[in-house]
Parts: structure tokens; C-alpha cells; sequence
């Protein structure tokens, strides 16, 4: 099973302008999106090394342009599991002054709380001793607070994520006849919605793997109703398809040349096919660091 905390970085990373369009629309005209965006992933992992990752929370380090050609550093955190952390605002000041001090970049945060502990749901860190304050507050989205039928509303593909991470709140009492429901009413809606195939791909996947189904011939079921939604011949996301279309092309010299060279080939032609690092290191079973490498080697390769 894939952890719900690599879906969503995947899931921000493919849908990154929509993310800023939900959280950041009062400031959403001062960016200038023909720039593009940049994920800082690296620089991440270097101000915060000692992260605990058995915790399953997700970060994502990303900048974008404003139109007065300013830099802008985005810092998105989200609280997968929502453990108990006495110290997560602590923990989130720490980023910002870290990178502050770093890089002298200004930067802006948003935490998605997708549990329901709200002792837990920190919106700010301060301190005072002896006639010196410090507050550092940051923009929190807590998903128990917002129905799904609001998420919706939004019209946001991004709400539509969150809106199906919003239903997994409810349904973990609900059986899998339930979970078909659910599922199936929000494949139809994103149809209807006018998304590009690429945007309602990568929203299935979150959708068809953020909760499972406990029995197989519900999960068949799904995608043979997902098949006759979308007349498509086959009921699978676009990793799915990028992973089987490599594995054909590439059985035959993985085999002759070993599992290395195989991961290498899957990895680069993911990567040529637009997939997330986070997801090309899932179905490789590399690490995001090795991913990067194979990379920036294939990069170089080119380049020579």
C-alpha cells in the first residue's frame, strides 16, 4: 500500500498551481505562474536532516515569481497521521527561521491537518521571557472542519483531493459498499467537470488509493464502472499505464543486464513521461534520493 504521506506530495506537485489557487487566492494575482514553479525538495532535507521520518507527515519546499519579479518560497506541511507533538509549532518555526537564516528568503506556510485530534492542531509558536515576544503564526487548514459537499463547492481540483481525504474521515466506519459509493459518485463528478485527462488522472489515483478497499472484487468492481465512466479499455491511472508500458519495453534487457539497470530504465522513462519523483521512487522501489541521481545522471548524459 502506498503511505497516504507520498500521496500527498504527489498529489501537490501535480496540482501545485491549484494548491496555491485554494489557499493563497487573496494573493493568487501577484504571481506570476509563466515562470513557473520550483519543488526544493533538496533544500528541504538539508535545513531539516534530523526529521523523523517514521512519522508520516508531508513537506513540500517550493518557490515561485511574483509579477513585481520577486522570489517567493512556499512551505507546505501536511499532517498525514496527526500524532500527538507538543512541539509541532516549535517544529514549524524551526523551518522557517532555518531557511530565513539560510537562503534569505521570505516564506510563507500552510499546515493541512487531515486527523481529527485537534489538541494537537497547532496554528502559531510563541514564546516571551523577560520583555521579549516572539510569535510566528501560520496559515492551517484543518480538514475535520469542512464538509465535503464545501470541498466540492470549491470547483478547486485540489478541493477535490481534499475532499476525497475528507470522506476517508467518514468512511473508516463505513464497509466497502459504502466506499464504492463514495468513490464512484466522485469519479463522476470529476468527468463532468471539464479537467484535463491528465488532472482527472492523477485525481483517480489519489482518490482510487488514498482509501482501500478491504475486498478485491470491490476494488474490481471500481475499476470496471471507472472503465465504462470514462469508455476506456483499461481501468488504470497514468502510473499505472507508465509502469506497464516500461516494463514491456524493458523486460527483456532488464533481464539480461539485472534489477539495477531495470530500476534505471523505469526511472528514466518515468521521468520523460512528466511522472513525480515521489511516485517513480514507489513503483522502483528507490529511494527519492536515488530517483534524483538516476536523474540528474540521465540530465548530464544528455547534455555531453
Amino acid at each position: 500500500m502506498i503511505r497516504r504521506d507520498i500521496l500527498w506530495k504527489g498529489i501537490i506537485e501535480d496540482l501545485a498551481e491549484d494548491f496555491l489557487h485554494f489557499f493563497f487566492s487573496k494573493y493568487i494575482d501577484r504571481i506570476d505562474f509563466s515562470k513557473g514553479l520550483e519543488f526544493l525538495d533538496k533544500d528541504l532535507e538539508r535545513i531539516m536532516p534530523e526529521a523523523d521520518t517514521k512519522r508520516r507527515h508531508a513537506d513540500k519546499l517550493f518557490k515561485a515569481w511574483l509579477k513585481d519579479g520577486q522570489e517567493q518560497w512556499f512551505l507546505v506541511h501536511v499532517e498525514v497521521q496527526g500524532y500527538p507533538d507538543d512541539q509541532f509549532g516549535y517544529r514549524m518555526f524551526q523551518y522557517y527561521y532555518r531557511i530565513l537564516d539560510r537562503y534569505n528568503k521570505p516564506v510563507t506556510a500552510v499546515v493541512i491537518y487531515t486527523d481529527t485530534n485537534r489538541a494537537y492542531h497547532a496554528t502559531a509558536y510563541r514564546t516571551n521571557f523577560l520583555g521579549t515576544e516572539q510569535i510566528y503564526r501560520f496559515q492551517s487548514f484543518i480538514l475535520i472542519d469542512h464538509t465535503a459537499e464545501e470541498l466540492r463547492a470549491s470547483g478547486n481540483p485540489f478541493g477535490f483531493a481534499l475532499e476525497a481525504a475528507r470522506n476517508a474521515l467518514d468512511i473508516g466506519s463505513k464497509d466497502d459498499q459504502q466506499l464504492l459509493v463514495s468513490k464512484l459518485d466522485m469519479m463522476r463528478h470529476l468527468l463532468s467537470c471539464g479537467l484535463s485527462k491528465a488532472k482527472i488522472r492523477r485525481l483517480y489515483n489519489f482518490i482510487n488509493t488514498y482509501v482501500s478497499f478491504q475486498n478485491l472484487e470491490n476494488k474490481l468492481k471500481f475499476e470496471e464502472e471507472v472503465r465504462k465512466i470514462t469508455k476506456s479499455r483499461e481501468p488504470m491511472g497514468i502510473e499505472e499505464a507508465i509502469l506497464k508500458e516500461v516494463r514491456e519495453q524493458s523486460l527483456e534487457q532488464g533481464i539480461e543486464q539485472g534489477i539495477d539497470q531495470n530500476q534505471r530504465t523505469v526511472t528514466i522513462r518515468s521521468y520523460k513521461k512528466g511522472m513525480p519523483v515521489t511516485d517513480i521512487a514507489d513503483i522502483t522501489g528507490l529511494t527519492v534520493e536515488e530517483v534524483e541521481q538516476i536523474i540528474a545522471a540521465y540530465k548530464a548524459e544528455q547534455q555531453a
